[in-house]
């Protein structure tokens, strides 16, 4: 018997769309605490602007459910909601900030503007933890079979439904599914990510 922890995203995402919100509870389960730490790193550590942003996130999960589009995988839909919230976010804050300048008269008048950091880049701090990161993954992509790294790239890189990965490879789609849930375990392992 299968648990409700052991079904994928993709499972309760389809539930959401039948109208199932209580699928919505599950997918937070899966993704609240990275959304989180995801939008406490964009948004620098705003700890009170972050749960509110991470809760407005399953809200429009919910509300666009119907958006959501078969064969994508739901992580990366959820985290574009994520990125998008955080950037409303940050050009409701505004970007330019006025520079005050002391004349030698003693009056403060403004001087300048400065463009805060795009939030679209990352830190110099993101640019070499993402490095050592994806050092990482390329080193376990590589303790994959080329079947097994195929797959992976196929559904998780390019987005392609498990049905039109099996059918350009010629094999069940279940041997699809199987190979996917195995090579994930073997990432996770060689990466030592819990899930």
């Amino acid at each position: 018997m299968v648990t409700a922890e052991l079904l994928s995203p993709e499972h309760w995402m389809a539930r959401l769309k039948e109208g199932h919100e209580e699928a919505l509870a599950h997918l937070m389960a899966r993704f609240e605490k990275p959304v989180f730490a995801f939008l406490y790193r964009r948004l620098q550590g705003e700890g009170g602007v972050v749960q509110e942003l991470t809760q407005e996130v399953f809200l429009k999960c919910l509300k666009h459910c119907q958006r959501f589009e078969e064969g994508r995988p739901v992580a990366a839909w959820i985290f574009t909601l994520a990125a998008n919230a955080a950037t409303d976010h940050l050009r409701k804050r505004g970007r330019e900030l006025p520079v005050l300048e002391i004349s030698s008269e003693g009056s403060a008048q403004a001087a300048q503007t400065f463009d805060a950091p795009d939030p679209h880049l990352p830190s110099p701090w993101e640019q070499v933890d993402q490095e050592r990161r994806l050092q990482a993954l390329r080193l376990a992509l590589g303790d994959l079979t080329p079947r097994q790294r195929t797959m992976v790239m196929a559904y998780y890189v390019h987005e392609r439904p498990v049905k039109q990965i099996a059918s350009d490879l010629g094999c069940a789609e279940g041997t699809v599914k199987a190979t996917l849930f195995q090579s994930l375990a073997k990432l996770r392992k060689n990466l030592d990510v819990t899930p």
